[in-house]
């Protein structure tokens, strides 16, 4: 095959000038993303029974739900959260499940379920989670119309313009307030008539209708009847008549007021400091998060336009974030293409030379994105840190080829020639590097889990990043090479300017044999003091290895988003306008924020758990880290150092997290497992009271909510059977005068309006005021409420939650910047120190459980990855010991990549772990190409020792490995300093790299030849004692046996 590229020359610029094409074309084809398309083996029950206590609603309904879905196959873990009226269940099938099919399974199991829940709770709903549904937030302001006003305008007018666009699934509004159409009832007026608020109900419904009335003949044509009797006014609604309990009319206008007002004000929405509206714009699942956010751009430009008095503003543009990350990680590619190049032209001191690797580095990149599109992958941050950590090792195999083919240019070949014997004399050892490479990143896409799926778009990239520059290096360098050595390559020129890029070159040149010479009397050196050598070497891998171990541990790094949120919980039942004051209060305390370039705050709401009280939230937007002199760390500090100290509510400040969701979130997370709700609550309290005396501890809290006073109306049941009322009929009587009821809608230009039965507000408002509530039964007696059922003050947890039909608790919090592996071991020691008793148990959940099964499973690839490195260079040397010598450099270059978070202050994450493994894979390359030029040189006609082999050998490729060594370092380094936003995810990984293949490379070159040295010789002691061991006799006697079977084996060829 070499030989044909290098006479075919023409025919490989076409194919790799067509690979350049279809990469540019792949590449721009390529839809962008944060993080890997993932499919989440998991689903959610959903199930409302309104006017439900927790306790009832565990008891009827999520209990029920739970037994008959433990059943299906597959199910890993059940998970439930009941609150009032409330329950969900979710449920996680085992990796490999096809969801689809689950919940098909899980529908019929609910079908045969239904009879068991109670007649009014509603039919549970089904629905599977979706790590790719995301919501855009866009706020609208306006300062010629109040917020009631722009929420009108903007549901009537604009709405219908963000249904439309393209990837969006569903639009949802708030910040202002719907009208409606009030009836506020006199109940003294109502009583004296004998009516209820039932029969106004009742009497709107049937009026306010338009009903077809059959057909009848005109002539010969039939003619539809239709009988309208649809309010087309307030007017209607008062004149709306009602029978009275003696057969009287009278008009609903005689017993009450009505009129058109809004609806009481539940929620606030600030943008930019103005009072708006907030639009929630959900993506569909397959859609991309960038192009919906580019379609959502242009649908509010035309906006703009069409309605110049409202102000329109994106507020969670994750697809700005991820187009700069993204920015960052290309712009990191390039320059570790340009320094790679950079370092050849230095190392080989020839521009058309190094111009060779210039164009195999972007071929092989093109051919990756080909192959990336080919087989359906996205540009995300981890498809494309896989770019960046092959690029460094792309140029390897094209190195150690086109320095080879330089070596033998000199020695005096022709150019062809020397391309070819350059080549093939080295592709066997970079098809196996390339190999050990590959098989150390192939079992990462075999990894089970989220975690599993994210480490796969690594684990191609590279591969196919690979695959295609050992495909370059052995067709188009030796091509190039080929044609490019036809001419002196060495710049020479009689003008000033040849003259000095000679000096220059001449310089380098001289300074490079200086290298050459120093590193022989080194290794030298080391071979003439071996013992010496080894116990050195175990030193400081015996120190790396001690340090090492203190390094700490988290899921995934924490990246600087550029975005601070600020929570604050205030106890369940809390009324608007305390919750508006809390904001006010909040955004007095926090001030200025200089770097602030959006913000936005929310009023109302309970969050993801139902019954946790209402929620008040600000949202700061502090744009890229590269144009802010503070981190958002440093921001959240400032801002929760403003907000000590305010009472009746919890307040969370947190910053942006993680660039792959909440992977990267800190802190920790602990379940406590029991039975017994009060046990649980006092044994969290007592947790939670150790827990924070922890030094920097902090947001410790527990998700059991303090117990919230209910206000139980028991019915005596003999009492209201003697008055004709049922339980249902009393329960709608109070419900009725608490908060009234929709008794129809209102048409009123082009859009429909609640029509609100209810009573003065003062009437019912407090809970003595019960006692004064009547009830009219179906004869029209007017019963008090109290004459048949009492009011008793009680306490009712908010939430109940279970795992796998055991109820548990958590509790959360954060102890300082430190990582998770250090934040558990603390939380530990509290725990372990704390007496449970008997039937109660804890354990670590959350990320901290998933940091635990991500790193054992990497452990097991890392383990998998060198038994795969052992059999691969076996095979090339057909040994069983040459493999065991090179992995030498194995375990010193693992420490030293710790050792190197531990100097830059970061943890072990899970990316830096994939540092790890590659680092198994490469560190053993250079030991490949040195051992397997040493035994080419004894194998050949040298006749060199093996001392003087090894020396020869370090000398010959030393060059090649320190050009490998420092593309693939230098070229990391810019993801190692993370500079840019997104960065962080990957810094881990490059850390490691540069260190782990610095401090590998420096064993490889030293400690090797010498380990290479004692083996041999070990070997050959033993053959010298093997030799001895034979004594004269035995000589004879198998000189003897030797004879026998020779004329045994011709007497019977001779019969």
């Amino acid at each position: 095959m070499i030989k044909t590229c290098i006479k075919r020359s023409v025919t490989v610029v076409m194919v790799t000038m067509m690979v350049l094409l279809g990469g540019t074309i792949a590449y721009n084809s390529l839809d962008l993303a944060m993080t890997p398309d993932i499919d989440l083996p998991i689903a959610l029950v959903s199930c409302t029974y309104t006017g439900a206590a927790p306790e009832e609603m565990e008891d009827l309904v999520t209990k029920p739900i739970e037994e008959t879905l433990a059943t299906i196959t597959g199910v890993d873990t059940i998970t439930s959260s009941t609150s009032n009226g409330s329950s969900m269940v979710m449920i996680e099938f085992v990796d490999g499940t096809d969801i689809d099919v689950a919940t098909n399974d899980m529908r019929d199991k609910l079908d045969r379920v239904k009879g068991q829940l109670p007649d009014d709770a509603d039919d549970p709903t089904i629905m599977k989670m979706d790590m790719n549904s995301e919501s855009i937030n866009v706020g609208v302001t306006s300062d010629k119309y109040d917020v009631n006003a722009l929420y009108n305008l903007l549901d009537d007018n604009v709405s219908t313009y963000f249904e439309k666009v393209d990837g969006v699934s569903s639009v949802s509004l708030s910040g202002g307030s719907d009208d409606e159409v009030r009836i506020i009832v006199d109940q003294n007026k109502m009583d004296n008539y004998g009516i209820t608020m039932s029969s106004i109900a009742s009497a709107l419904s049937a009026e306010n209708t338009n009903l077809p009335s059959g057909e009848l003949k005109q002539g010969t044509t039939d003619i539809s009847l239709r009988t309208e009797g649809e309010f087309s006014s307030i007017e209607d609604i008062k004149n709306t008549y009602i029978t009275t309990n003696n057969g009287n009319s009278i008009m609903i206008k005689d017993v009450a007021e009505v009129k058109e007002t809004s609806k009481d004000k539940e929620s606030l929405a600030l943008i930019n400091g103005k009072e708006g509206c907030m639009y929630s714009l959900s993506k569909q699942s397959d859609a991309n998060i960038v192009e919906v956010t580019d379609n959502i751009n242009k649908t509010i430009s035309s906006l703009k336009e069409k309605y110049p008095d409202f102000e329109f503003t994106i507020l969670s543009d994750t697809a700005d974030y991820i187009k700069t990350s993204l920015d960052n990680m290309v712009s990191t590619a390039f320059q570790a293409a340009f320094v790679a190049v950079l370092v050849l032209l230095i190392m080989l001191r020839s521009v058309r030379l190094a111009l060779v690797i210039g164009v195999s580095i972007p071929t092989s990149i093109m051919a990756t994105f080909g192959l990336m599109y080919l087989t359906g992958m996205t540009l995300n941050m981890m498809s494309l840190g896989g770019v960046v950590i092959a690029i460094g090792m792309l140029v390897d195999n094209s190195t150690v080829v086109l320095e080879n083919i330089f070596k033998k240019k000199d020695l005096g070949m022709s150019g062809p020639e020397a391309a070819y014997e350059g080549s093939r004399e080295v592709s066997m050892a970079i098809f196996a590097s390339t190999l050990t490479t590959v098989a150390v990143f192939l079992p990462l896409a075999f990894m089970p889990g989220t975690m599993g799926d994210i480490m796969k778009e690594i684990s191609y990239t590279v591969c196919y990043a690979l695959g295609a520059s050992l495909v370059v290096a052995l067709t188009f360098v030796p091509m190039a090479a080929a044609v490019l050595m036809r001419h002196e390559d060495k710049i020479r020129n009689n003008n000033v300017f040849g003259k000095i890029i000679g000096n220059v070159d001449n310089a380098v040149g001289s300074m490079l044999d200086k290298m050459d010479y120093g590193y022989s009397k080194l290794i030298r050196m080391c071979l003439n003091h071996r013992v010496r050598t080894c116990v050195v070497v175990l030193i400081i891998f015996i120190a790396s290895m001690g340090l090492s171990s203190t390094v700490g541990s988290d899921l995934m790094a924490q990246t600087d988003e550029g975005s601070i949120r600020v929570t604050a919980t205030l106890p369940n039942g809390t009324d608007y306008e305390t919750s508006e004051a809390m904001l006010n209060t909040l955004l007095d305390r926090i001030g200025d924020v200089p770097e602030m370039q959006k913000m936005n705050a929310n009023v109302g709401g309970g969050g993801l758990r139902s019954g946790s009280g209402t929620t008040v939230s600000i949202n700061y937007d502090v744009g890229d880290k590269e144009d802010r002199t503070r981190s958002t760390d440093e921001i959240k500090e400032d801002i929760e150092s403003k907000l000590q100290n305010i009472a009746g509510c919890e307040i969370e400040v947190s910053a942006s997290g993680s660039s792959m969701g909440s992977l990267g979130g800190n802190g920790f997370d602990v379940m406590i497992k029991g039975d017994d709700m009060d046990t649980l609550r006092e044994i969290s309290n007592e947790l939670i009271a150790e827990i924070e005396k922890l030094p920097d501890s902090k947001n410790v809290e527990s998700s059991l909510d303090d117990a919230s006073t209910e206000a139980s109306i028991v019915i005596n049941r003999a009492k209201a059977a003697q008055y004709g009322l049922s339980t249902r009929s009393i329960a709608t009587a109070v419900s009725n005068a608490n908060s009234g009821s929709v008794a129809t809608e209102y048409k009123t230009d082009g859009t429909e309006i609640d029509v609100r039965i209810m009573y003065p507000d003062d009437d019912i408002k407090y809970i003595k005021d019960l006692n004064n509530l009547t009830i009219t039964n179906s004869q029209g007696v007017i019963i008090p409420l109290t004459e048949v059922a009492s009011i008793e003050m009680g306490e009712s947890a908010l939430t109940i939650t279970r795992e796998n039909q055991q109820t548990y608790i958590e509790i959360t919090g954060e102890i300082g910047n430190l990582d998770m592996a250090t934040q558990q071991a603390q939380v530990q020691q509290v725990l372990d120190n704390y007496v449970f008793p008997d039937g109660y148990s804890y354990e670590f959940s959350g990320m901290m459980e998933m940091m635990e099964d991500t790193f054992s499973d990497l452990f097991t690839c890392i383990i998998v990855a060198i038994l795969l490195v052992y059999m691969v260079m076996a095979s090339q040397f057909e040994s069983f010991v040459y493999p065991f010598i090179i992995m030498f450099s194995m375990p010193i270059s693992i420490t030293g990549g710790i050792v190197g978070l531990l100097i830059t202050g970061q943890s072990l994450t899970s990316t830096a772990y994939m540092g790890l493994i590659m680092l198994v894979g490469t560190v053993v390359n250079n030991g490949i190409v040195l051992v397997d030029y040493t035994n080419q040189l004894l194998e050949g006609d040298t006749k060199l020792g093996v001392d003087d082999a090894l020396v020869a050998a370090g000398r010959s490729r030393l060059r090649p490995i320190l050009m490998t060594t420092l593309t693939t370092v230098i070229g990391m380094i810019p993801v190692a300093l993370a500079i840019g936003s997104g960065m962080e995810t990957n810094q881990g990984m490059g850390i490691v790299i540069c260190f782990g293949l610095t401090i590998g490379t420096l064993v490889t070159l030293v400690f090797i030849p010498v380990l290479y040295s004692l083996v041999n010789s070990v070997k050959n002691r033993l053959r010298k004692n093997h030799i001895r061991s034979v004594s004269p006799r035995d000589e004879a006697k198998k000189k003897r046996k030797d004879a026998k079977k020779a004329f045994e084996k011709g007497v019977l060829s001779n019969e």
